[in-house]
């Protein structure tokens, strides 16, 4: 294991990731220290194995003609309806939101018109602002007929692009997509009110949107759940404009949660709806217009972005992130009393925290509220399962990345590649550029027993070789991890990490949660940047 160590840079100063600013808390298998790896490992193994939440972004309506296609042309730039948001939704791994309109090409479309048409170039920014999946279940994707509705189908492809809802024939506008993340199966469908389309719309033998037929439904909906771990149903209904969804809505909700659906996303009054619990799943009947030319009411300014983290057990929690469409057809964050209005149409006990974020108009980093809904209470304690699949090195070949009972395991194919250490216990990874070189780093939370080594700082007299929590930052190279950095005995555990470009400076910040593994309460979010040499941390206004 020689090639897998590094010279510690132990000699951290005080703003270091060396010394962490939340005190007094347990580590994760306990509030006990743990004198060696290998009690720290037995314990461990007596809790359950849970895999990772999945991440889940959904917003509302998303439409790219009219008076946004203006905007985009005049700025040059098919990104610029998602540049204030995207951070939000790349964070994710999955987003999901109602296209409302097709990818096709043709005339342009002036501001008064009802017919839509986005330019076929909106598909690459689509996935670049880090959607997957879309619902094409619309009353306005057969605007241009089966010419544009196979277009769209087309471009989404060639960009990566998931669809439900609409397809050739009725059987593939009806049809579940499936898409595996993290060891889980998810089914997607997406189905539009007939009132609000004519029937030409409607998929037959010819190429259409599948609509709210209720045995149709029940029966797509039943077929996807049987073969899904979690199953999320998109419905384009209800009366535009309203406050309150109307009884379509609800009846076809219920429904399809009847049917084995585990999540209901609505789209199509342009306002943002309240949201309910039915049966232990959850409905929410409008998030609004999330991109959109109507400009003229605050209500159909106003939607949500929404992340769920989705487990063993269904969704988790839940994060809103309330948005306003500014006069430059793009949606910003909204925060203090505005923000909290949009978030309160849902009718959800929230949770209100304080996180990270930049500040634009300042150019400083500060914070911004936060609003939360958690589902599950109270989660047992738990060791974490985790996969991903991920092209490091940039060879063409995705490696495997596999994390079981504290191993992480990486492979190309059948050959395996690197396995950490037996003397590490790995709590989480996550992948990413870390020291903004340009080229994706495998980042760990490992447990080990704590030594300095020859490397040990002259301020610290003795060793505290009990186990304690690092992060390490490694680089696939000619087919072998090679180490980047690796941190000194922390303070406290970082409970979870991630990397994000909060400012837009096409570097990464490192967002850490500090804390106990069975006590939310107690953690903290912390902003941290590389320096060249390590972690210092970022103050916040």
């Amino acid at each position: 294991m020689k090639s897998l160590r590094l010279i510690l840079l132990a000699l951290l100063l005080a703003s270091g990731l060396a010394g962490c600013s939340v005190t007094g808390l347990q580590q994760p298998a306990g509030s006990r220290v743990f004198p060696d790896i290998a009690s720290f490992r037995e314990a461990r193994l007596r809790l359950p194995e849970r895999h990772e939440p999945i991440c889940l972004v959904a917003v509302g309506d998303i439409m790219l003609s009219r008076y946004v296609a203006q905007k985009i042309e005049e700025h040059g730039d098919p990104g610029h309806p998602f540049a204030g948001v995207k951070w939000f939704i790349q964070e994710a791994d999955l987003a999901f939101g109602n296209l409302e309109g097709p990818l096709t090409p043709g005339r342009e479309v002036k501001v008064h018109e009802m017919l839509l048409r986005a330019d076929p170039a909106m598909a690459p920014a689509l996935k670049e602002a880090g959607f997957n999946i879309l619902s094409l279940a619309n009353n306005h994707v057969p605007d241009f007929g089966a010419r544009g509705i196979r277009d769209t189908m087309r471009y989404l492809d060639k960009a990566g692009i998931g669809y439900a809802g609409a397809g050739r024939n009725k059987q593939e506008a009806y049809a579940p997509r499936y898409m595996e993340i993290k060891g889980q199966r998810l089914a997607f469908l997406a189905f539009t009110d007939p009132a609000v389309i004519p029937e030409a719309y409607s998929a037959g033998d010819t190429p259409g949107t599948a609509v709210l037929e209720p045995q149709e439904v029940a029966a797509a909906v039943s077929e996807a759940a049987g073969n899904a771990d979690f199953t999320i149903v998109s419905l384009h209904a209800g009366t535009e404009y309203a406050a309150e969804p109307d009884d379509t809505q609800v009846r076809f909700a219920r429904l399809a949660i009847d049917a084995g659906a585990d999540l209901v996303l609505g789209s199509h009054p342009h306002v943002v709806q309240k949201a309910e619990e039915y049966r232990g799943k959850y409905i929410f009947y409008s998030l609004g217009n999330f991109i959109f030319d109507q400009l003229w009411s605050r209500e159909t300014r106003e939607s949500l972005a929404v992340k769920f983290w989705i487990g063993n057990e269904g969704v988790e929690k839940m994060e809103f992130l309330p948005v306003y469409i500014s006069n430059d057809a793009r949606p910003v964050p909204l925060s203090g009393r505005s923000g909290r209005a949009v978030v309160e149409k849902l009718g959800l006990e929230l949770e209100e925290d304080s996180v990270p974020a930049w500040d634009s108009e300042n150019g400083t980093f500060t914070t911004k509220e936060q609003y939360l809904f958690t589902c599950q209470k109270t989660l047992p304690e738990s060791r974490l399962a985790q996969y991903r699949q991920f092209d490091m090195d940039s060879d063409g070949l995705p490696e495997y990345y596999t994390l079981r009972s504290g191993i992480l395991t990486v492979r190309s194919g059948s050959r395996l590649i690197w396995q950490s250490p037996d003397d590490w216990w790995v709590d989480y990874f996550f992948l990413g550029d870390a020291d903004n070189d340009g080229a994706p780093e495998l980042n760990l939370l490992v447990w080990k027993e704590g030594s300095f080594g020859p490397h040990r700082p002259f301020w610290v007299e003795e060793d505290d070789t009990s186990v304690k929590n690092h992060l390490f930052v490694f680089r696939l190279e000619k087919g072998s991890f090679k180490a980047v950095w690796q941190s000194s005995n922390l303070d406290c555990p970082i409970y979870r990490a991630a990397l994000v470009d909060l400012d837009g400076d096409g570097e990464n910040e490192l967002l850490v949660t500090e804390g106990s593994y069975t006590d939310p309460a107690t953690r903290e979010i912390t902003l941290w940047k590389w320096s060249g040499w390590g972690f210092y941390r970022i103050n916040l206004n």
